[in-house]
């Protein structure tokens, strides 16, 4: 049974027509047999929700009846816990406390001793599950969370700052703000159950940033590479892959400048929650987004030198 594991041979059956209020003598106050329920699998093969399930405690027999009162019958019936169920088989089975179900037993008394012979669990079926919400529903939900998700515009930043030299390494990077995954939450209800879609903007891991450097050529970097210029350290020594050598100055292009242009790729991914699981029809994913920054001029300068032979 699921939420008990029995560790016994004891004999399991579903209690069909007969009940222990009609088995034998005494009283369950309150108790009702229930009608049935579904079908599930278990350890012990296939019974029912909702029914009855009796258990044979092993060993234990029912007494014969006292001859000086015959009147009095040996064995009745209460109902118990599952704390009470541990204390009476005495370590003959392990029954893990449910709050849902509920216990019957049926106690004999023999040699001033009472004796638990049988027990019934009762597992009421759990409530009917909500419909899912549909693919046409969920794939609302994802647009409208979309639809406020602040992917930040990123902002080009390069060290040197405006005058590059030749030969020398031309750093490219943006800011921490512009390279924060950003999330947005977007809930309703559906027939009295919450449904709940998140989307979740990410810099892209590998090829984060497209940097056209205005030269031709055109500098790939991945999220881990995109570090900010560190002044304090040598501008051959720094922390970030992302960089660029220029080989010819900017002399030659408009307003004698090379322009560089940014994209910034994010991936997107979308959790969607229905009655605190997954959805049943999830929405479809949400491609790759592409961010431009502006245009970044940055100006490339030779340093001429005298060199005299010798």
């Amino acid at each position: 049974m699921r939420g008990s594991v029995l560790l016994a041979s004891a004999a399991v059956c579903l209690l069909a027509a007969s009940s222990p209020a009609k088995a034998g003598a005494g009283t369950v106050f309150g108790w009702q047999q229930p009608d049935e329920g579904t079908s599930v699998e278990t350890d012990d093969g296939e019974v029912e929700i909702g029914v009855w399930i009796e258990v044979d405690v092993p060993g234990a027999l029912d007494p014969a009846p006292n001859p000086a009162d015959p009147s009095r019958p040996p064995c009745y019936f209460r109902q118990g816990s599952p704390t009470e169920l541990d204390a009476w088989l005495d370590n003959g089975y392990v029954v893990a406390p449910n709050p849902d179900e509920v216990y019957v037993f049926k106690l004999c008394e023999t040699d001033d001793q009472t004796q638990l012979v049988t027990f019934w669990v009762y597992r009421p079926a759990p409530p009917p599950q909500p419909p899912p919400p549909t693919f046409k529903e969920t794939t609302r939900l994802r647009n409208e969370a979309w639809g406020q998700l602040a992917i930040p515009e990123p902002t080009t930043l390069t060290a040197p700052a405006e005058i590059a030299i030749v030969q020398l390494p031309t750093y490219v990077w943006v800011s921490n703000a512009d390279r924060t995954p950003v999330s947005d939450t977007v809930t309703t209800t559906l027939d009295g159950h919450e449904l709940s879609l998140t989307v979740t903007a990410s810099p892209r891991r590998l090829g984060f940033l497209r940097i056209d450097m205005g030269d031709g050529n055109t500098l790939w970097c991945d999220a881990d590479d995109v570090v900010a210029f560190d002044h304090s350290r040598d501008p051959l020594d720094q922390p970030s892959d992302c960089f660029h050598y220029y080989r010819q100055a900017s002399v030659n292009q408009p307003d004698l400048r090379y322009q560089v242009a940014l994209t910034a790729f994010w991936e997107v991914s979308v959790v969607c929650v229905f009655n605190g699981g997954s959805c049943a029809n999830p929405p479809p994913a949400v491609p790759t987004q592409a961010l431009a920054a502006q245009p970044h001029p940055i100006g490339v300068a030779e340093i001429q030198a005298l060199a005299s032979p010798g």
